[in-house]
């Protein structure tokens, strides 16, 4: 790990993967808690959760076109100001309609961030070493994540939520200022025909890669699965399920780093555990345990316990990184950033439908019986992709290196 870390364009991409990871966890802690005060409903909390990721749906793929026509470097120093921006209109907000406008340019902000900074992590990493960097990346963005929810939740409690905001903009100012400060890489052609036509290309073969290339496909449908376990349910139905036990936004914040750390120490491991063994499984098993610890949250009793199995569930982490080296590694997509765009496409797709189809169910059923019913149905869904990772062979795929 020591030799990447001696590249200055790795170690100024891991800073802005932290510096996002910060905005993003407390945005993420403090946004719906937020929302809670100016809204009971919990139709509103899921539109409000929900509406950050639908922001990118129409954007990830354009965002892998624009990223290779202009660079990494220019579109991550546009991610923080619309970050900045987006934390602005926060602090000012007073209605839970302006929260949207707010969350929108944060949305705006991950999907400008999101398929640059780790598209520009694969074009950095030498061969052989995509989930070790990868693994890095995604370790760099939980460190934020970590504090992102203590800090955001001790500062909400003392001064209010307004001021908490207002830090998430002097972070987007400190990554607009490490990201200006990249350089661009000769492995990043930075495509000078017209913008339009490329982007139009880029959607083909991406579109195209989705249909006919099985381990896309495998990829993206386990990362959907994998997104309705603790991906959907931590910053909304998570957040309202701890509150309703009594409590403090600080107390929910430290829940949240604690399993954020857990899964920051397991990205950092990645590097190590992945040469000479199948993937698929892995992934597979990851999201097992995701399911698992999410579904049996609602029946714990008392902090110790909630927290114990928060850090079980933080394992789950590691899947991000390990579909991006996956797709890196073994589904010989034309552009590097396009498995990091498809992946991003799946989450905008799949993390505001589920919020919402859980904010449906929490509304006619209750809260417990949501996490019961999301539990058992992504188990099934990971049975039926076991199964199919060993009938088309990816259980058997393995690294460059390791082959």
């Amino acid at each position: 790990m020591a030799d990447l870390l001696r590249s200055r364009n790795v170690t100024l991409v891991l800073a802005t993967c932290t510096l996002f990871g910060f905005i993003l966890g407390l945005s993420q802690l403090v946004v719906p808690l937020y929302t809670l005060t100016l809204s009971d409903s919990p139709l509103v909390l899921a539109v409000v959760v929900g509406v950050f990721p639908l922001t990118g749906a129409l954007l990830s793929l354009a965002m892998g076109a624009v990223t290779e026509s202009v660079g990494s470097r220019t579109m991550i120093v546009c991610s923080f100001a619309l970050m900045g921006a987006g934390c602005l209109v926060l602090a000012a907000a007073r209605t839970w309609q302006v929260v949207l406008v707010g969350q929108i340019l944060l949305g705006l902000g991950d999907v400008s961030f999101w398929v640059p900074a780790y598209a520009f992590l694969s074009h950095l990493a030498p061969s052989g070493r995509q989930y070790a960097v990868q693994g890095l990346g995604s370790a760099a963005q939980q460190a934020g994540t970590i504090v992102g929810p203590f800090v955001g939740g001790l500062v909400a409690r003392l001064a209010g939520f307004p001021p908490a905001f207002l830090f998430g903009v002097a972070l987007a100012a400190a990554g607009l200022v490490a990201g200006a400060c990249l350089k661009r890489v000769a492995s990043e052609r930075g495509d000078q025909s017209s913008l339009l036509r490329h982007m139009g290309t880029y959607h083909k073969r991406a579109l195209g890669s989705l249909v006919h290339n099985r381990a896309v496909l495998w990829a993206i449908l386990t990362h959907a699965a994998i997104l309705l376990t603790w991906p959907v349910m931590r910053g909304s139905f998570y957040l309202v399920l701890l509150t309703s036990r009594g409590l403090s936004s600080a107390d929910v914040g430290a829940i949240v780093a604690v399993h954020l750390l857990v899964g920051s120490l397991a990205g950092v491991c990645l590097g190590r555990l992945s040469p000479g063994r199948p993937m698929s499984r892995l992934i597979l098993a990851i999201a097992v345990l995701g399911a698992l610890t999410m579904g049996v949250t609602p029946l714990l009793q008392g902090i110790p316990m909630i927290a114990v199995v928060a850090c079980a569930g933080g394992v789950i982490s590691v899947y991000l990184p390990a579909l991006i080296g996956f797709l890196a590694e073994n589904a010989d997509l034309p552009e590097r950033s396009m498995g990091v765009a498809l992946l991003n496409l799946s989450w905008t797709v799949v993390n505001p439908t589920g919020v919402l189809l859980v904010g449906l169910f929490v509304d006619r059923v209750s809260l417990p019986a949501a996490f019961f019913v999301t539990e058992a149905a992504v188990l099934v869904g990971v049975g039926l992709l076991w199964i199919s990772a060993e009938r088309l062979g990816l259980a058997k795929i393995q690294p460059p290196a390791a082959r």
